[in-house]
C-alpha cells in the first residue's frame, strides 16, 4: 500500500494516510477529514464499462434460467400423471352406483341373495352379454338381439370357501337381411369363488358357452347353448354331486 502525505486544513500539520483510506484524522488538533481522491481515466474507463456491462451479463443467463423453468415444469407434469390416482374403470361401485346405494346391501351369505342382489348380478350379467353380442355380421349377414336379454334361472351353487353362482340367459337373434332366419341360444354367466360379499365378487364373471354358429358357412358366430336343458347340464348339473344347489 502506498502512504500520503498532506498538510491539514485546519493547523498545517502533516497528516499521512493510505491510498485507499475514506477518512483521516489529525494527530495533533484531532480534526476529522473526508479524502477525496482523483480518479484517474483508466478507472474512470473500468467503472463506466462495468456499469454497461452488468445488464447484458444478467442477459446472458436469462435464456438458461428459463430453459431450467420450463424443463422444471415439464418434469412436475410428467410426475404427477403418474403419480396420480389409478381409477379403476371397471368397479363395480362406478357402474352400477345407481343400483347400489347402501354398503349395508351385501349379502352376509351367498345362500342368502336378496332380490337386490340378485338385480345386481342380472345386470351385471345381461351386460356383459350384450358387449359379447355386438358385432355379429358379414356382408350377406347381420344378426342383432330381437328384444332383450332375459334371465331364465338363477342357481347358487353352495360349498364352504367354493361358492359358484350361475345366471344362465335366453337371448334370440334375428337376421336383418332375412327377418325369418331366427336363433334362441342359451348363456350362461357363472360367478366363481363368491364368499361372503357379492359385490366384489361380479368383476370374475365369465360367459361359460361355446361358440354357436349363426351361419351354415360359420361367417357369423355368437356364444351359447342351443336348449336350456344343455347349458344347464354343462353349467350347473355337471356339480350337483360336489354342492348344494339351490334355485332363485
Amino acid at each position: 500500500m502506498r502512504l500520503i502525505e498532506k498538510k491539514c486544513p485546519n493547523c498545517g500539520a502533516n497528516l499521512e494516510f493510505d491510498e485507499n483510506d475514506k477518512s483521516c484524522k489529525c494527530q495533533y488538533c484531532k480534526r476529522s477529514f473526508e479524502i477525496e481522491r482523483d480518479v484517474n481515466d483508466l478507472e474512470k474507463f473500468n467503472l463506466i464499462y462495468n456499469q454497461i456491462q452488468k445488464p447484458f451479463k444478467i442477459m446472458f443467463y436469462i435464456p438458461f434460467i428459463a430453459a431450467f423453468i420450463i424443463i422444471l415444469i415439464i418434469s412436475l407434469v410428467v410426475f404427477f400423471s403418474f403419480k396420480g390416482p389409478k381409477v379403476d374403470n371397471n368397479s363395480i361401485f362406478e357402474e352400477f352406483q345407481d343400483i347400489v346405494k347402501d354398503k349395508e346391501l351385501f349379502i352376509k351369505d351367498v345362500n342368502e341373495l336378496s332380490n337386490t342382489d340378485i338385480d345386481l348380478i342380472e345386470n351385471n350379467a345381461s351386460s356383459k352379454i350384450n358387449h359379447t353380442a355386438e358385432g355379429v355380421n358379414d356382408a350377406s349377414h347381420s344378426f342383432s338381439i330381437d328384444g332383450d336379454i332375459t334371465r331364465e334361472k338363477i342357481y347358487v351353487l353352495y360349498k364352504e370357501n367354493t361358492n359358484y353362482i350361475v345366471v344362465i340367459f335366453k337371448a334370440t337373434y334375428r337376421d336383418f337381411f332375412h327377418q325369418e332366419d331366427r336363433h334362441t341360444v342359451y348363456i350362461p354367466v357363472v360367478y366363481e369363488k363368491i364368499e361372503k360379499n357379492v359385490l366384489s365378487s361380479l368383476g370374475n364373471a365369465t360367459i361359460e358357452a361355446p361358440t354357436y354358429y349363426l351361419t351354415t358357412d360359420k361367417s357369423t358366430f355368437t356364444v351359447g347353448y342351443s336348449s336350456f336343458e344343455e347349458a344347464y347340464q354343462e353349467t350347473v348339473g355337471v356339480y350337483s354331486e360336489e354342492f348344494t344347489i339351490s334355485e332363485k
